[in-house]
C-alpha cells in the first residue's frame, strides 16, 4: 500500500520511496465500543478492585456503564498517548455461576484502547479488551489445570464468562468439564441472553477446551459475543505441600484471530515459562523450533511445553498459544523444591500470532498490587529495530531469536507508569510485572484479522488495497470470499443498498492453499472524513447454526489531509541542527515522518538532529503521514548553514599557581560576530563572559586541559582545547626575623619551601628596609641567609622575594623593632612575705628598654647553689601576663634562694638583677587507713597524725564527715567517699591529706515479725535476703532443725523469739527477729456435771482460748443443733435456750482454725 498526496509538490518522489505501509485485512485493538466483566474471584479479607486503564492515540471521551444500572455511568476523559485509571465499582463483580445483568459497557466517542486489571492482596489478574467490532461468534476457552491453596469450605474454580453484544443472543455452550451448576461434560445446552448479559460458568475441573458459540436465532444472523476465561485462585507448576495461588482472567480471542506463526519469550526473572498450543480444526500439524508435534495429541489435548528460552512454534492451521507464570518459588514445573529469591506467581497471558502485530500502542504498567519489578517483551523483525522506541526514545537491546533470526526480542524492565512504544512496521508486546507472590501480565495489543474474507478499499490510482482511507480520494470496495458468491447484497454507510444479482469475479488466488475470490462494488466510492461501516451480506454456501445468509463488516475511518510544515532552528557547520514538525495534523494522529535534509541525507524522526558537514543554503523538506496513511510534503525549508568558527587562545608564561594568568582568545568567524567567550579551565571551574579576555588563578600547581568555546550572534559555537598546559608551583617564603639592638649584627635565615622540592633553583633579593643603610652595610643582598646592621633603634620592614627556576615569584615581609642597647633588668616577687615551699613561687618580670622591647629573659631561681639551672623565655615564649612560676623542693624548714635574672634587648645587650628570698618549712600530717564500713555501722571519729607541727587550725571535708572528722556510713550509704583533712601551722604554711574509705551494703531482709505454730507440728520460717555472698545464723539454736538455712523449719512448744543474723561478702551482718506465737493442744474432756455444786459445772475445753476464730458446735442424737458459738469465751453450761439438757450423750465439731484440724467426739452430761 503506497501513500496517496493530495498536494502536486514535485518533491514527493522520495516520500513515495519512504512511505511503504503493509497490507492487511484486520481492526486493531483500538475501538470505540467495548465489553467486560468483573469475574469472580476469592478475596483476601480485604475487598478487591477493579480498575480500567483507558489510552488512545488522540484527545477523546467516553463513559463506563453496567448493564443493569446498578451503579451510575462513569464520565471519563482521555488525553492522547496518556492512560486514565477509572475504577469499577464492587457491586458489579460475579459472586456465582449463572447469568446476570452485569456487563460491563465502556464506549467512547473516539477510538481507545482499554485494559481491564482486577487485584487484591495477592491476587492480580490483567487483560487486553478487544472492541465489539472485532468479536467474533466461536470461542474456545483457554484455562489451565485447576489446583489452588483455597479454603476446602470456600473452593476455587475454573471459569469462563461470555457477555452478550445484543439482544436476542442465543448461546451453545459445550463445557469440558462438569459445571458448578450441574451441566455435564462435553454436553452442548443453550443460554438465551440480552444485551449486557453475563452468563459465568464455574468448575472444579480445567475448562479449557470449552466451546462458547453464538448461534442463529430464527434463521437470523449469529451475534457477536465477548469471552472471558480465567480461575478464582489457581496455583500453577508444582502444588504439593505449600504453595501461593493468584487469579486469571483473560479476554478470549475469537477463533477467526487465530494465527500460524507465533514467537514466544520468556517472563523475566522467572525460572521457567509454560506454554499451551490450541488447534481450532482437526489435522493441525505443528512444529516446535522445526521440530514436528503429534496431531493426534494436539487435538486430544492440550499441547503444553516448558520453555527457557524463545520458541518459534508454527502451524498449517490456525492455533492459539497461551502462555502462564508458575507459581512463586517454583525451579521447574514439576519440583516443588522452592526458591526463596524468586518473585511472581500465576498468570496467564494469550500471545497474538505474528500476522496479527500492530505498530504503535500505549500502554500502563500497573504498581497493583505490590508490584515490585514491571516489564515488556517485544518481538519484532530484525531489520525493524532501527524503527523502534519506547517513550519516543530508541530501544536497541535486543537479542536474536535462536532458531529464526529473522525475529529479535527484548525484555525491557520500566518503572510503573504510561509507555508509549512505536515502529514504523508491526511487533508483538507483552506488559507484565512481579512482586512477592504478585503479578499481572497482559497482550499490549493486536491486530485482528481474517485473512479469508474481508473487505478492503483498492486504491485505483496505486493499485493498492488499504483499510482506512483519505478524505475526497475515490476507491472501489473490493470484497474477498473463500467460496463463489451468486449474489451480493452491499449496504452502504449512507443506508445505500444494492444487490448485485449476478456479482462479476474480478480475480482469484489462494491463501493457506485454499482459494479466495475477489469481487467489486459496482462503482467509486469518497468519503468526507469520518467514522463508517459498510456491509456486504452473501448466501451462506453451508447449512449451519448462523443462517443461511453471512454478513462482512468493514470498519473503517477516514480522515482529511495533514498539512505538512517545519522549521529548522539555526544552523552551523558540523553541529547538530535540531528540525521541528510544526505541521496540522487536521485532528488525526501523524504516525510517519520523512525530512529531506537538502544534502542528501534524511531522517524519520519526528523532530530530528541533523549535522551539516559543508556551509551553505540547503533546501529542506518534510514529507508527513497520518495513521490511515493519508501523507503531505511540506514547502522548502531554506536552512542557511553558517561557516565554521576559527577557535584559537593564547596564555601569560609563566604560569603560576594562585597567581592570576591572562587568556587572550584568537578566535574569528567568517560570518557575524563573536558574542560570548567561555572558558573551562580544567580545574573545574568555568567562566562565560561577554569580553575575550579572561584572567583565572589555579590553586594548585599540575598539568591541566583547558577548553575555550566561542558563540556568534546567530547562535553558533565551536571550542578547542589546549592539553598539558602546565602550572607550576610558588615558594611559600618564610624567613626568620632577627630579635636586635643596635649593637647587633643581624641574621636573617631562609625558611621558605616549594611543593616539588625545587628549593636549590631559587633566587633571592632581600631588602632590609634600612634608610641608614651605606656601600659598606648596603639594603640588599641576594644572599640566601644575609646579615645586615642597623645602626639607629625603630621599626623596620624586612622584604624577601624569592623567583623559582620556572619564573614564579613571591615576595614575602615582616616587620619588627630594633631595639636599644642598655635594657633595665628587674622583676617582683609575689606575696615575698609569706612563701611556703609546698606552694609555687611566682616572679612579675618588670625588665625595660628605651626604646624598643625585652627580647629574651633568663631566670635562675636558686643562683648560688645552682648556676648550671636556668629557664630561657625568648620570643612568642615571653610570657604575655609577665609572670613566671617556679616550685620548690618541699621542706620541713625554712630555707633562702637566689633568684638571678638577666633581661636582654638583642642579642649581646643585657642586664641582671638578683634577690634572695625566704622559704617557709610547710608541715606534714596524715590520716590512718579505715574501713572498709558497712552501712549500719555506727558513726566513727578520725584522729590525724601532726607530726608534731604546732597547730593553727584545722578541719574534715568530704561527703558524710563533719569538720571535726566524724564520718558517718549510715548517711551515706553504700560507695567510696574522699575524706580531706585541712591542717594550717603555727607559721602559716597550710598542708593537707586524703583518705579514702569505703562503704558496703548490708544484706535486705524481709522477715515477718510473727507467726503462729502449732505445739506438736513443725512451722517453717520463711525469710528473703537480697545480698551477694551471703551466710545466715539463727538463734537461740533451739527446736530448729538447720541454723544456717535462710528459711528453717522449727517445732518449739513454748512461745519464742527467733533472730537470723546475715552476713553478705563484704562482712556487713544485719539482724531481724520473728516471734513464733506457739498454739498449745487442745484437750477435750468427755463429761462434764452441770448440778450447780461449783464442780464441773461447765465443759472446759483447755487451751481453746488461744485459737482466734474457734467454732464450737454440740447435737443432740437427733442432730440438733443444741449449741453454737465463734470463739468459746464462755464454757458451755449444759442448756439449750435456757433449759438444762436431759443427763445424756451429745456430739461435738470443734474446729480450732489457725491451721488446727477439726476435732470431733461426744461428751457426756451427768446429772
Amino acid at each position: 500500500m503506497t501513500l496517496i498526496y493530495k498536494n502536486t509538490i514535485k518533491a514527493v518522489t522520495v516520500a513515495l520511496l519512504l512511505f511503504v505501509a503493509h497490507t492487511g485485512f484486520g481492526q486493531s485493538s483500538q475501538g470505540k465500543e467495548f465489553w467486560t466483566t468483573y469475574m469472580t474471584h476469592i478475596e483476601s479479607p480485604l475487598p478487591s478492585q477493579m480498575v480500567l486503564y483507558i489510552t488512545g492515540d488522540v484527545d477523546t471521551k467516553g463513559v463506563v456503564e453496567i448493564a443493569n444500572s446498578s451503579f451510575e455511568p462513569i464520565p471519563f476523559t482521555v488525553k492522547a498517548k496518556k492512560v486514565t485509571i477509572v475504577a469499577v465499582p464492587h457491586k458489579a463483580m460475579l459472586t456465582n455461576q449463572g447469568r446476570v445483568p452485569k456487563g460491563i459497557h465502556i464506549t467512547a466517542e473516539k477510538k481507545i484502547a482499554v485494559y481491564a486489571h482486577i487485584y487484591a492482596q495477592n491476587v492480580s489478574g490483567a487483560t487486553l479488551l478487544l472492541p465489539t467490532n472485532v468479536l467474533g461468534q466461536d470461542y474456545i476457552s483457554i484455562n489451565y489445570s485447576q489446583a489452588s491453596n483455597a479454603d476446602k469450605d470456600h473452593p476455587a474454580y475454573s471459569i469462563f464468562c461470555v457477555i452478550a453484544t445484543e439482544d436476542n443472543t442465543t448461546i451453545e455452550i459445550t463445557p469440558s468439564q462438569a459445571l458448578k451448576s450441574g451441566q455435564r461434560a462435553n454436553v452442548p445446552y443453550l443460554i438465551q441472553m440480552s444485551k449486557g448479559d453475563v452468563y459465568q460458568a464455574m468448575s472444579l475441573g480445567d475448562l479449557s477446551r470449552s466451546k462458547i458459540r453464538s448461534i442463529s436465532t430464527n434463521g437470523g444472523e449469529c451475534k457477536k459475543i465477548a469471552v472471558f476465561s480465567g480461575a478464582s485462585k489457581i496455583g500453577i507448576g508444582c502444588t504439593a505441600g505449600n504453595f501461593s495461588s493468584d487469579n486469571l482472567f483473560q479476554q478470549v480471542y475469537p477463533k477467526i484471530a487465530w494465527g500460524k506463526n507465533f514467537v514466544t519469550v520468556p517472563l523475566q526473572d522467572r525460572h521457567f515459562d509454560i506454554y499451551r498450543i490450541y488447534s481450532s480444526e482437526p489435522n493441525t500439524h505443528v512444529t516446535i523450533d522445526g521440530v514436528p508435534q503429534n496431531p493426534a495429541y494436539l487435538e486430544s489435548d492440550n499441547l503444553q511445553i516448558v520453555a527457557t528460552k524463545p520458541v518459534v512454534i508454527r502451524s498449517d492451521k490456525p492455533i492459539q498459544v497461551a502462555q502462564y507464570s508458575p507459581t512463586q518459588g517454583r525451579i521447574d514445573i514439576d519440583i516443588c523444591e522452592e526458591d526463596l529469591s524468586d518473585l511472581g506467581d500465576p498468570e496467564m497471558i494469550y500471545l497474538n500470532p505474528l500476522e496479527q502485530s500492530i505498530d504503535h500502542v500505549t500502554l500502563y504498567s500497573s504498581s497493583f498490587f505490590a508490584i515490585k519489578k514491571n516489564f515488556i517483551n517485544v518481538v519484532i523483525k530484525t531489520d525493524q529495530i532501527p524503527g523502534f522506541r519506547i517513550d519516543k526514545l530508541k530501544y536497541t537491546n535486543f537479542k536474536r531469536v535462536p532458531y529464526d533470526t529473522t525475529f529479535s526480542y527484548a525484555q525491557i524492565p520500566v518503572n510503573y507508569g504510561t509507555h508509549y512504544l512505536s515502529a514504523n512496521e508491526g511487533f508483538n508486546a507483552v506488559a507484565y510485572g512481579f512482586g512477592d507472590h504478585e503479578s499481572y501480565g497482559y497482550s499490549a495489543g493486536t491486530s485482528v484479522k481474517n485473512l479469508n474474507q474481508y473487505i478492503v478499499f483498492n486504491d485505483l490510482q496505486k493499485d493498492t488495497t488499504r483499510l482506512n482511507g483519505c478524505a475526497g480520494i475515490e476507491y472501489k470496495l473490493k470484497l474477498a470470499l473463500p467460496f463463489e458468491a451468486s449474489n451480493i447484497k452491499w449496504t452502504l454507510a449512507d443506508g445505500t443498498v444494492f444487490t448485485d444479482a449476478h456479482p462479476v469475479l474480478i480475480s482469484q488466488g489462494t491463501n493457506n492453499g485454499k482459494p479466495i475470490y475477489f469481487y467489486e462494488y459496482y462503482k467509486k466510492v469518497s468519503f468526507s472524513p469520518g467514522d463508517y461501516s459498510i456491509t456486504a451480506t452473501v448466501p451462506n454456501p453451508e447449512v449451519n447454526v448462523c443462517g443461511p445468509t453471512i454478513d462482512i463488516d468493514f470498519d473503517f475511518n477516514i480522515t482529511p489531509y495533514p498539512v505538512a510544515s517545519g522549521e529548522a532552528e539555526v544552523a552551523c557547520v558540523g553541529a547538530p541542527t535540531v528540525f521541528h514538525d510544526t505541521s496540522d495534523p487536521k485532528g488525526a494522529l501523524l504516525t510517519k515522518w520523512l525530512w529531506d535534509f537538502g544534502d542528501g541525507q534524511t531522517s524519520f524522526d519526528q523532530n530530528p538532529v541533523h549535522t551539516y558537514t559543508t556551509a551553505g543554503d540547503y533546501e529542506a523538506r518534510l514529507s508527513i503521514a497520518n495513521d490511515n496513511d493519508c501523507g503531505a510534503v511540506s514547502a522548502v525549508i531554506k536552512v542557511h548553514v553558517r561557516p565554521a568558527i576559527q577557535v584559537s587562545f593564547t596564555s601569560d608564561a609563566p604560569i603560576c599557581e594562585q597567581q592570576g594568568v591572562t587568556f587572550h582568545s584568537t578566535s574569528s568567524v567568517p560570518e557575524g560576530h563573536l558574542v560570548q567567550w567561555i572558558w573551562d579551565y580544567g580545574d573545574g571551574k568555568k567562566d562565560t563572559l561577554a569580553t575575550d579576555v579572561a584572567v583565572h588563578s589555579y590553586d594548585h600547581p599540575g598539568i591541566y586541559n583547558v577548553k575555550h568555546t566561542v558563540f556568534t550572534d546567530a547562535g553558533c559555537n565551536d571550542s578547542t582545547t589546549v592539553t598539558g598546559l602546565q602550572v607550576n608551583p610558588i615558594p611559600v617564603v618564610d624567613f626568620s626575623l632577627p630579635a636586635i639592638c643596635t649593637a647587633d649584627n643581624a641574621a636573617f635565615t631562609d625558611k621558605s619551601t616549594i611543593s616539588d622540592n625545587s628549593e636549590a633553583g631559587f633566587t633571592y633579593l632581600w631588602n632590609f628596609g634600612d634608610a641608614n643603610a651605606t656601600a659598606a652595610n648596603p639594603n640588599t643582598s641576594s644572599q640566601k641567609d644575609p646579615h645586615h646592621r642597623y645602626t639607629q633603634p625603630g621599626t623596620y620592614t624586612a622584604t624577601l622575594t624569592i623567583t623559582t627556576a620556572s619564573g614564579c615569584s613571591v615576595t614575602k615581609t615582616h616587620e619588627f623593632f630594633v631595639s636599644g642597647s642598655n635594657p633595665k633588668a628587674k622583676f617582683a616577687v609575689e606575696n615575698a612575705e609569706n612563701l611556703c615551699s609546698a606552694n609555687a613561687v611566682t616572679i612579675k618580670d618588670e625588665s625595660t628598654v628605651d626604646p624598643g622591647t625585652i627580647t629574651k629573659i633568663k631566670i635562675w631561681y636558686d643562683f648560688a647553689a645552682h648556676p648550671e639551672v636556668f629557664e630561657v623565655f625568648e620570643g612568642a615564649d615571653l610570657h604575655a601576663d609577665k609572670k613566671y612560676v617556679h616550685v620548690y623542693d618541699l621542706a620541713t624548714d625554712a630555707r633562702q634562694y637566689t633568684i638571678h635574672m638577666e633581661a636582654y634587648s638583642g642579642v649581646t645587650c643585657f642586664e641582671i638583677h638578683d634577690e634572695v628570698i625566704t622559704v617557709k618549712g610547710n608541715p606534714v600530717v596524715s590520716l590512718p587507713a579505715l574501713g572498709p564500713f558497712c552501712t549500719n555501722d555506727d558513726p566513727v571519729q578520725i584522729v590525724p597524725d601532726n607530726h608534731g607541727f604546732a597547730m593553727q587550725s584545722s578541719y574534715f571535708s568530704g561527703t558524710g564527715v563533719t569538720s571535726g572528722g566524724v564520718f558517718s556510713p549510715a548517711v551515706v550509704g553504700r560507695g567510696d567517699y574522699e575524706i580531706i583533712y585541712h591542717f594550717v601551722a603555727q607559721n602559716g604554711c597550710e598542708t593537707a591529706d586524703t583518705m579514702y574509705i569505703r562503704v558496703n551494703d548490708v544484706a535486705v531482709v524481709h522477715l515477718a515479725e510473727s507467726v503462729t505454730s502449732l505445739e506438736g507440728e513443725s512451722t517453717r520460717l520463711t525469710a528473703e535476703a537480697i545480698g551477694i555472698g551471703m551466710t545466715y545464723k539463727w538463734t537461740p539454736e533451739i527446736a530448729i532443725n538447720n541454723s544456717t538455712l535462710l528459711s528453717p523449719v522449727v517445732s518449739p512448744v513454748d512461745d519464742i523469739t527467733y533472730t537470723l543474723t546475715v552476713t553478705n561478702g563484704y562482712g556487713c551482718e544485719v539482724k531481724a527477729s520473728v516471734f513464733v506465737d506457739v498454739l498449745k493442744k487442745i484437750g477435750v474432756v468427755n463429761t462434764f456435771t452441770p448440778n450447780g455444786d461449783g464442780i464441773n459445772d461447765t465443759w472446759v475445753i483447755k487451751n481453746i482460748e488461744t485459737y482466734p476464730g474457734n467454732t464450737v458446735d454440740i447435737y443432740n442424737r437427733q442432730g440438733e443443733k443444741v449449741y453454737s458459738s465463734v470463739g468459746y469465751a464462755i464454757p458451755w453450761d449444759g442448756r439449750y435456750k435456757g433449759t438444762l439438757l436431759p443427763t445424756g450423750t451429745y456430739y461435738y465439731i470443734i474446729n480450732p482454725k489457725n491451721g488446727r484440724k477439726v476435732i470431733s467426739g461426744s461428751v457426756t452430761i451427768i446429772k
